[in-house]
Parts: structure tokens; C-alpha cells; sequence
């Protein structure tokens, strides 16, 4: 390639971040941030915080699903609080909200989350 030609071909535009309706939401995304500083000391409310991060990418009528390369051991707490792929989000969103320790951030939180639930058939 010549320098003219480059100079014709125009930059590719950058795509767009994906983000998901939890982490587009401010009031949840607050709410989210506020319990992960709340609960840093606390290993298991921190890995709790960890899968809510990554349920966050999906809506909330969708299903859980893991991309390859998810970490092991986010795989494997999520597990341990009942969140399984082919569940939906909502419920999985809502199972690791109940996991946290009682605390102001995570009844916020937990009011973000139900804001954003599907409406009930």
C-alpha cells in the first residue's frame, strides 16, 4: 500500500462499548459500585459483587450464559449461589443481590434490581 492509498482508506470507526440495561441503568450501576466498596473486606461478598459484574453485560429477560474464558473461579462461586447457565438473569441477578450481607448498599441495590425485573406474565 502506497501512502496515497492509505491516505484514501478512512480510519474504521471504533465499535461502540457493549454494555447491558443493568449496567446502562445509573441508579443500579451506583447501587452496584456502592456494594462492591461496602463489601471489600468481605471475601465472599466481594465474589458475590464479581458474578453480579458479570450478569450486568446481559439483560435481564435473557439467559445466564459464560463466555469460554470466564474466570474458574467466578464459574465456580456462581455456582455456589445457584446461578447456572440457561437461567434467567433476572433470577440470577436477584439470587446474588439476597447472597449479600445485610447493608444499606445492598437494599439499594436490591431496589436497582427489581426496578429492572421483566414484568410478570
Amino acid at each position: 500500500m502506497t501512502a496515497k492509498t492509505a491516505a484514501k482508506t478512512p480510519a474504521a470507526t471504533p465499535a461502540a462499548a457493549h454494555t447491558g440495561p443493568y449496567r446502562n441503568d445509573a441508579a443500579w450501576h451506583a447501587a452496584h459500585a456502592a456494594a462492591v466498596g461496602a463489601h471489600r473486606g468481605d471475601a465472599a461478598a466481594r465474589a458475590t459483587c464479581t458474578v453480579l459484574t458479570h450478569l450486568a453485560w446481559r439483560a435481564p429477560a435473557a439467559s445466564v450464559a459464560w463466555h469460554k474464558k470466564t474466570n474458574a473461579a467466578m464459574l465456580a462461586h456462581a455456582a455456589t449461589l445457584g446461578v447456572e447457565p440457561g437461567q434467567s438473569v433476572a433470577a440470577a441477578v436477584a439470587a446474588c443481590v439476597a447472597a449479600l450481607p445485610a447493608h444499606d448498599t445492598t437494599t439499594a441495590l436490591a431496589a436497582a434490581t427489581a426496578a429492572l425485573a421483566p414484568a410478570k406474565k
